[in-house]
């Protein structure tokens, strides 16, 4: 049976040992971004903390630098934190830098052997790849906005384990993730409970209402944003095939 754990926010230190995969979430904006730029033909993002960090690491690597403070792109990056950015012409054979106010941070806190980025857009495909790489648990770690929980990724969250649940594997899941499902189910659609949410009100505000509605859009992209190795903040495409029958 797999043990399935959701923390409401990351959790520095020995929280998440024992779990084969974390799935983080930052629905609104980061996991949902860096899936559409893996899509759009990046070949690899590396997701740092801090600004002068990133300028530094895009610098060195030649990479494009993305990300935001409060919502909006920093001075002298390439671009702020939309997924709505990177649409139309693919990029061939290019790196890029995603620095994030709350995402970046909850990704360095994850601690299992595999990490994934999960969002709406990706749901069943996180969730499947997901059983594929777990022989004893599944951790995932919402990112919050602003040091508290966000209802935006509890949403996310939700959507995640009802597509686990979905692919037949036997689980047991922790009270927490019984709420997100709840939660998620509370709504008549994705769209609608992230508009529920504080964190999404505040992007509608600084006119990013399109982002919103992008990251609610179930299932959009059958590709995982996964780790590179058994550590550091690096992730390349994992693709799951849509046509296949789930896992298990």
């Amino acid at each position: 049976m797999l043990r399935v754990d959701l923390d409401l926010l990351p959790a520095f230190g020995d929280r998440g040992v024992g779990h084969d995969v974390a799935i983080v979430i930052d629905v609104l904006r980061m996991t949902t971004t860096a899936t559409a730029m893996l899509a759009h033909g990046y070949r690899r993002i590396d997701v740092v903390a801090e600004v002068d960090d990133a300028r530094a690491l895009a610098t060195r690597t030649g990479a494009l630098l993305f990300g935001e403070r409060q919502g909006v792109a920093p001075a002298g990056f390439d671009g702020g934190n939309s997924p709505l950015e990177h649409q139309g012409p693919r990029v061939e054979d290019r790196g890029a830098v995603l620095c994030t106010s709350n995402g970046s941070k909850a990704v360095e806190a994850a601690r299992a052997r595999h990490v994934l980025l999960g969002a709406i857009v990706n749901a069943r495909a996180v969730a499947r790849r997901a059983v594929a790489l777990a022989d004893d648990g599944v951790h995932i770690v919402c990112a919050g906005t602003d040091g508290a929980p966000s209802l935006d990724d509890v949403v996310a969250a939700g959507y995640v384990l009802g597509a686990l649940t979905a692919t037949g594997a036997e689980v047991d899941l922790s009270d927490t993730c019984v709420v997100a499902m709840d939660v998620a189910a509370a709504a008549p659609d994705p769209v609608t409970g992230l508009h529920r949410a504080r964190h999404a009100r505040t992007l509608v505000d600084l006119g990013f209402e399109a982002d919103v509605a992008f990251a609610g859009d179930l299932d959009r992209f059958a590709l995982v944003p996964e780790r590179r190795g058994r550590s550091g903040t690096t992730f390349g495409r994992a693709d799951i095939d849509p046509d296949e029958p789930d896992l298990v």
